[in-house]
């Protein structure tokens, strides 16, 4: 299996936790590309690795005042299994990691992402697959002074996949 998801979500955020204690409003939009690689164990099976760009941009206010808004992109690796039912329907487990932010060579973090999701492969021939996918997403990253931020919601995404192994594809098919 090859192939690949775009993934984004819209959060709407509002923290007093900052230095000045001041209510502090957000809106923060997530947008995330990835690439699947995957090999069938099992006739239902995938285990795979999945490589991702993970890109955010936030827009924060405070009363009377507006902050710059920031842009934040990270690479992002791991491993993620995906099992198929009869029908199309899968679930899939992601857990990812990494260690750079692009933008601003003053901001270095760790990062770590994961999602549990269920989508539907809508099989367009005997080889490609279109498939929506709603997940849970977790993302949490740490700067050099073990200071966090972490975030958890919805991610709403549209992949599409190629069955090299025809075999595997056509018996996936069969239960639809």
């Amino acid at each position: 299996m090859l192939g690949g998801n775009l993934n984004g979500s819209y959060f709407i955020t509002s923290s007093e936790l900052n230095n000045t204690g001041e209510k502090v409003d957000g809106r923060r939009i997530n947008f995330q590309l990835q690439g699947k690689n995957g090999y069938f164990i099992r006739e239902d099976l995938v285990v795979g690795l999945d490589v991702s760009i993970l890109h955010q941009s936030t827009k924060r206010t405070a009363v009377g005042s507006e902050f710059e808004p920031s842009r934040e992109t990270f690479m992002l690796a791991g491993p993620f299994i995906r099992y198929y039912l009869l029908n199309g329907v899968f679930g899939e487990f992601t857990a990812l990691g990494g260690l750079h932010n692009f933008n601003d060579v003053n901001r270095k973090y760790k990062s770590l992402a994961g999602s549990v999701g269920v989508g539907y492969a809508h099989f367009i021939n005997e080889k490609f697959s279109l498939e929506p996918v709603l997940s849970l997403r977790y993302f949490r990253k740490v700067d050099r002074d073990g200071r966090s931020y972490q975030e958890i919601g919805p991610m709403v995404g549209f992949g599409l996949q190629v069955y090299l192994l025809r075999k595997k594809s056509h018996v996936i098919k069969q239960g639809l």
